[in-house]
């Protein structure tokens, strides 16, 4: 009988639970989604500099603009009041705009190529396709390498516009030290560089326990001519017309890709930075770790534990 009011307290226990668990709120829904899936992340735009020029050049992350990610294509017609709503809300301030040309099955946009899609692909495909969508949605926005932004239908309270500068207004100092910085030198041919850099942990978005960072080359065309794209808009901006990883510190003989028109190729160099938490205790694994399971808890322990010396009392002392 004992057993049996043991068995009903605990099932009435983790029935509690769960439904605190899931009765839990919800803050508000956010018009975007975390763009790297299953981490906490982001990434930074620490150089640019021209193509084609010779130069030597460094920048700390304390000089970065606002790196701005698009994925569009020369057909998509949403697109524009997309971009032309992104536009308005960055047009005075400090940022990089790099725009990702759908490539792959595609036979209308000539400006993307497997680099620039496996960049895409790679770091926000796994976030674009776990929110039901395709991991090539154009439009998308990514604002800081953090928050995504599908489409271009506005949530119900506000308009694109203002779901964009919402985003922005988020825009925090990455989890790297502010002097932090990039060196490189370019002679035409070959690219010489070193990232010297420390985590800043008392940036991180989340409780982390270490940070790390890769560093890519972005080439960048600044403006291109095709009349012949369907969504009528003629001159394409900010163009990504390569995608290169590298390591820390290197050498690399980079051949440029043929500029579309004009002799306006870029380098942009950015940082991709991820959080990794500390090792989590079997408790925090739980679902339904809070204040008020918690206390549920306390008050099952208080109820079975003078059950169970009940019990062993009458054991221990057999009539």
């Amino acid at each position: 009988m004992r057993m049996r009011a043991y068995s009903i307290i605990i099932l009435f226990a983790v029935m509690s639970l769960t439904a605190i668990s899931s009765g839990q709120s919800n803050p508000g829904e956010m018009p975007w989604i975390d763009a790297t899936e299953d981490s906490d992340g982001g990434s930074v735009a620490i150089l640019s500099t021209s193509a084609n020029n010779h130069s030597s050049s460094s920048s700390s992350v304390s000089e970065a603009p606002i790196l701005i990610e698009v994925y569009t294509a020369t057909w998509c017609e949403t697109c524009i009041p997309a971009e032309d709503a992104l536009e308005s809300e960055t047009s005075e301030l400090d940022v990089e705009i790099i725009k990702f040309h759908r490539h792959l099955f595609e036979i209308e946009d000539p400006f993307g190529n497997n680099n620039t899609e496996g960049r895409w692909l790679s770091r926000y495909g796994p976030a674009s396709v776990a929110a039901d969508e395709n991991a090539r949605t154009p439009p998308t926005v990514i604002v800081s390498g953090e928050r995504m932004h599908i489409g271009s239908t506005p949530s119900a309270s506000m308009t694109l516009a203002e779901e964009y500068r919402e985003s922005l207004n988020l825009v925090t100092p990455p989890p790297i030290s502010e002097n932090s910085n990039l060196e490189i030198t370019w002679d035409g041919q070959i690219l010489d560089w070193t990232w010297t850099w420390e985590e800043e942990k008392s940036r991180c978005r989340t409780t982390c326990d270490s940070v790390t960072t890769d560093l890519t080359l972005l080439i960048r065309e600044t403006s291109g001519d095709f009349l012949e794209g369907a969504n009528g808009q003629g001159v394409y901006h900010n163009i990504l017309r390569d995608a290169i990883p590298l390591e820390a510190t290197g050498s690399k003989n980079i051949e440029l890709p043929s500029a579309w028109d004009g002799d306006d190729l870029e380098f942009i160099f950015i940082v991709d930075w991820v959080e990794h938490p500390p090792e989590s205790s079997l408790f925090q694994e739980l679902p339904f770790e809070n204040s008020l399971s918690v206390i549920v808890i306390v008050l099952l322990g208080a109820i079975i534990a003078p059950l169970i010396r009940k019990s062993d009392a009458g054991f221990n002392n057999p009539r």
